[in-house]
């Protein structure tokens, strides 16, 4: 593999992500900035600055005219890509933990967390740049819906890691800091359903001490049908989107994850994270920060990617052919992998002990 490494950050990467033409990288960290690279070059081609806190999300639309960046300092920036202005501001209550355009880029979300008294919150917005929108001028900056998000367990730092749009726009999927996953009626405004990731989770967390309640990333598959969500639980699991009864897939870690990315192409899902900088500080032994590749079907472990990296792995994106992966990690550096040409023929070939039936000597060609 050809390795670029993307380095400008100076504090912990936060996002990572190509655009649907997979010409642009996109990296966001935490000293308050998002960068965009070449993906074939790795040279820098600009930053958007203008955050004064942390950026934990970006999200760019469909046609990469506009870029959405949510911020520590309690305010979602609207940008336009191709010079870097910022075309809108929306002012928060509280910090926002994620964002995500709406299919068909028209709306968009904003999640924020539990502070003093204020619930954690999705807030819903149109897109002031959409046509089909004319709005007077102070409502420009107002979200159109707000769906509080309850504190059941009454856990402390209360949050809302990731909000996630579903296929047709009529439902929201959040990730909370509290083990569970929410289910939220766009049109309704309300929760309808919630959904415990991990059964029996404290008394895991007494046995080991590394593991977490947050749930942290959610990744569709091509199809849009069934998507792989991860927790620092040291669980992902794939699941019916339509259904959620139960999962289809689970896949165990040795290590708690922060973020899953899906191949577009193979059956292969890639995932990473590891210890805390404070666990790994306290234990000397491997961090565990390696990047995983997963079978999706089957939820075997196949291979991993060694880094010299020192920091958990905190985001990770394939591009659309999957011959690219960009991993994104605390130390804020980003690291770019170009796949081998036999890349897929490798993965096949792991892939047939899965799959291979091995011949009883007992049976006869007869039986066949």
């Amino acid at each position: 593999m050809r390795l670029i490494i993307l380095s400008a950050h100076e504090r912990k990467m936060t996002k990572v992500l190509f655009n649907r033409d997979d010409d642009l990288v996109f990296t966001a960290a935490a000293d308050n900035m998002v960068c965009v690279w070449d993906s074939e070059t790795g040279e820098r081609l600009g930053t958007y600055e203008g955050h004064t806190g942390a950026i934990f999300d970006c999200d760019v639309d469909y046609r990469t005219r506009f870029l959405l960046t949510g911020s520590g300092d309690s305010s979602v920036k609207l940008w336009e890509v191709s010079t870097g202005k910022t075309l809108q501001t929306f002012k928060t209550p509280v910090r926002i933990s994620s964002v995500q355009w709406a299919c068909g880029d028209k709306l968009f979300l904003a999640t924020s967390p539990q502070f003093l008294q204020t619930q954690a919150c999705v807030h819903i917005y149109k897109n002031p740049q959409s046509q089909q929108f004319e709005q007077d001028q102070d409502e420009k900056n107002e979200p159109i819906k707000s769906i509080n998000i309850r504190n059941d367990a009454d856990v402390s730092n209360f949050s809302v890691a990731k909000g996630v749009w579903s296929p047709l726009n009529n439902q929201i999927f959040a990730l909370c800091s509290d083990n569970s996953l929410r289910i939220l009626d766009v049109e309704k405004g309300k929760q309808i359903k919630k959904l415990t990731f991990v059964n029996n989770l404290q008394d895991k967390m007494k046995l080991d001490a590394e593991v977490g309640t947050e749930l942290t990333d959610f990744e569709y598959n091509k199809d849009m049908c069934t998507a792989v969500i991860c927790s620092r639980a040291k669980y992902a699991k794939m699941f019916d989107v339509h259904r959620w009864d139960k999962p289809l897939v689970e896949y165990k870690c040795d290590r708690a994850l922060n973020t899953v990315a899906i191949h577009p192409k193979l059956d292969m899902v890639a995932m990473g994270g590891g210890k805390t900088a404070q666990q790994a500080a306290l234990d000397k032994r491997n961090g565990k920060y390696e990047a995983l590749f997963s079978h999706k079907i089957f939820g075997e472990e196949i291979g991993k990617i060694q880094t010299d990296c020192f920091s958990p792995l905190n985001s990770m994106a394939w591009n659309s052919t999957g011959n690219q992966l960009v991993l994104g990690y605390e130390q804020g550096e980003a690291y770019l992998f170009q796949m081998d040409v036999d890349f897929e023929r490798q993965f096949n070939k792991r892939s047939k002990q899965f799959t291979s039936i091995q011949k009883d000597d007992s049976d006869s060609d007869e039986d066949f």
